[in-house]
């Protein structure tokens, strides 16, 4: 859930933040005439200026026939049509041998195809035309802040390129801190933060909206006090989304050093954004801390089927979660895998003794041509096994006495319990750790086809997972996911 949050920190930093991969932007305009001198008066006293030499100079028109064609290559652009876009650049800059759009799409173009040496020579044509943009470089490296083939060396290499031009100015700095912090080196970023701070800005807003990011930094560097007092600097000079971000940001750090002073921002929270997920999670918490339990089980359970919060863990929240499912009372058991049902038959459930059950797998509704077989479990297997069987073969009677399916043996559970680990063999690879890493609730639908929510314990060991049941004497496996196949419990009957 830590990454569901984070995933908000760098969404609203404007001028010097990244935007889209391929981002649309005004055309530039050319750059003004100058204004003739006004002659000097043939007699010694001084004449008012006349109208004439009164009035500005004023901006060159762009060509309409320009805009029009910048506009249809950033389109071609962002549907990666870049042979068409091309053609349109080519036309642009017979019109116009300066835009600023023509060679910046270029570079662009040059990047996503890996040409870094034609990427560099369209951005070093904008800032000849351009003189007073040494920014063009850092700017570049923001549009692809998050772009990972653009590696974080070449990202550096733009950001100093733009220091070197113009050490006065902040954009350079600021850009390098950013880059800084997106790779996790926080305490570097906060440096280039604090020089940047220091330098001429040529937007003061940029100047206040790095705040943001520099209070993330002083968060992932332990200062959360820091961090809240950076976010109420800024809150009362942000507008819309950047200020819902901010006051978001200030009640999650709140939270986590226990502070429940938090009521107003909620209520802003709420406000603007009633029904984001992200926002019910902060709902939730507070109303758990103010001892409202059912009200936050509520507001938890607003968050589990609100799109974007499906994995929401309502274990803190909520007791009225199933933990258990007797088998004695359920004899069927039907797992989805994929465009097949596996159905599981109970015959007899000893566990940790014995267990043994019919199995049959199809994806029509005619069953009788299904294939099936019977499957027996022996004490040593649920007893001690580490390796997991999860296929058999059709027609077969299996007996298991080494290996266990869709239940943890008891040696397993044992290791849980002692350090939240245990190993576990995927049919015949090397013998994996995996580390309980929390909860999950799977739906499951019972004998009455009503949807319950059954909790479960989570084992992963980074890229497999197995959810199952925090039942000693049903460690019965809900959900399993692999490289190679996954399933999940949809119905108990």
């Amino acid at each position: 859930m830590r990454n569901f949050f984070l995933s908000l920190l760098f969404i609203p930093l404007l001028s010097f933040a990244q935007t889209q991969p391929k981002p649309k932007t005004t055309p530039a305009k050319k750059p003004a005439t100058a204004a003739a001198p006004a002659k000097k008066p043939a007699t010694a006293a001084k004449k008012p200026a006349t109208a004439a030499a009164e009035k500005p100079a004023v901006p060159a028109k762009p060509n309409p026939k320009v805009i029009t064609l910048v506009e249809q290559a950033y389109s071609l652009y962002n549907e990666s049509k870049d042979d068409e876009c091309e053609k349109i650049i080519k036309q642009i800059l017979v019109l116009d041998p300066k835009n600023k759009d023509a060679y910046s799409l270029r570079a662009n173009i040059a990047m996503f195809a890996f040409k870094y040496d034609e990427m560099w020579a369209n951005l070093d044509k904008v800032y000849k035309y351009y003189p007073a943009e040494p920014e063009i470089y850092s700017a570049f490296a923001m549009t692809h802040l998050n772009y990972y083939f653009l590696n974080d060396s070449t990202k550096r290499v733009l950001c100093r390129k733009t220091i070197r031009l113009a050490s006065r100015n902040a954009e350079g700095y600021a850009a390098m801190g950013m880059v800084a912090a997106v790779g996790g080196n926080y305490f570097e970023a906060l440096d280039y933060f604090d020089i940047s701070f220091t330098k001429n800005w040529k937007d003061t807003l940029s100047r206040v909206v790095l705040d943001l990011p520099y209070a993330n930094c002083l968060y992932n560097t332990g200062d959360t006090v820091g961090a809240i007092g950076r976010l109420d600097r800024m809150i009362p000079r942000m507008t819309g989304k950047d200020k819902y971000t901010c006051v978001f940001l200030k009640v999650k750090y709140k939270m986590d050093i226990n502070q429940n002073d938090i009521g107003s921002e909620l209520d802003t929270l709420n406000s603007y954004a009633p029904n984001q997920p992200e926002v019910l999670m902060l709902n939730a918490k507070y109303l758990s801390r103010t001892n409202r339990k059912d009200s936050a089980c509520k507001m938890a359970k607003l968050v589990r089927y609100s799109e974007g919060g499906e994995a929401f863990d309502l274990s803190p929240y909520c007791d009225d979660l199933q933990k258990n499912i007797d088998l004695s009372k359920i004899k069927k058991l039907t797992y989805s895998m994929g465009m097949n049902d596996f159905i599981v038959n109970i015959n007899e459930f000893a566990y940790p003794n014995s267990v043994r059950f019919s199995w049959l797998e199809g994806q029509t509704m005619d069953q009788s041509s299904w294939p099936r077989g019977q499957v027996s479990l022996l004490k040593k297997a649920l007893d001690s096994a580490y390796m997991y069987i999860g296929s058999f073969e059709k027609d077969v009677d299996v007996t298991l006495d080494k290996t266990t399916t869709f239940w943890l043996s008891k040696r397993q559970l044992s290791d849980v319990q002692r350090d939240s680990t245990t190993r576990l063999n995927l049919n015949g690879t090397t013998l994996n750790g995996f580390k309980m890493v929390g909860h999950e609730q799977i739906e499951v639908f019972n004998a009455k086809n009503k949807e319950v929510l059954v909790d479960c314990l989570v084992l992963y060991d980074g890229t497999n997972k197995i959810c199952y049941l925090n039942d000693a004497t049903n460690p019965l496996i809900l959900k399993f996911e692999s490289e190679k196949f996954s399933f999940v419990l949809a119905k108990m009957e």
